[in-house]
């Protein structure tokens, strides 16, 4: 049972090289930006009125937070009869389409906006097979 704690030694080596690896000097970009702040990123947003025979009564296109475009899709006909579509996208000018239906009313991204759970996941195994090997090293 001596060999491990050297083989944890060896097990949080290999992932502080991994990180390392991954790790390099550069100025971030707008993307980067994105990718790590996807709440604070403005999205493209399009709101369409349309009337009971399907004509438009308005569009309003603006900057939103993310949190405004978790509801993109159409409603219902209201009391005036009327129906809202809503839709958000990422990118320059994104936004030219304007939303008529629950096809055309959606929220799409450039970028996942949870990509991060695999690679964490990946060093939470390893981490625990690290504790691991310590408690079976020191016979608890």
């Amino acid at each position: 049972m001596e060999h491990w704690p050297t083989v944890a030694w060896v097990l949080v080596l290999t992932v502080i090289l991994d990180l390392l690896k991954a790790v390099h000097t550069r100025d971030f970009t707008e993307q980067d930006i994105i990718y790590l702040h996807p709440s604070k990123a403005k999205y493209c947003y399009t709101r369409h009125t349309i009337d009971v025979e399907g004509d438009s009564v308005s569009v309003t296109k603006r900057c939103v937070a993310l949190e405004d475009c978790l509801s993109a899709g159409c409603t219902e006909m209201d009391h005036e009869g009327n129906k809202v579509c809503i839709a958000c996208c990422e990118g320059n000018i994104c936004n030219l389409p304007v939303p008529w239906n629950e096809t055309d009313a959606i929220l799409t991204t450039t970028s996942p906006l949870s990509n991060t759970v695999g690679l964490l996941q990946s060093y939470a195994l390893t981490f625990s097979l690290i504790i691991g090997s310590f408690i079976v090293s020191s016979g608890v």
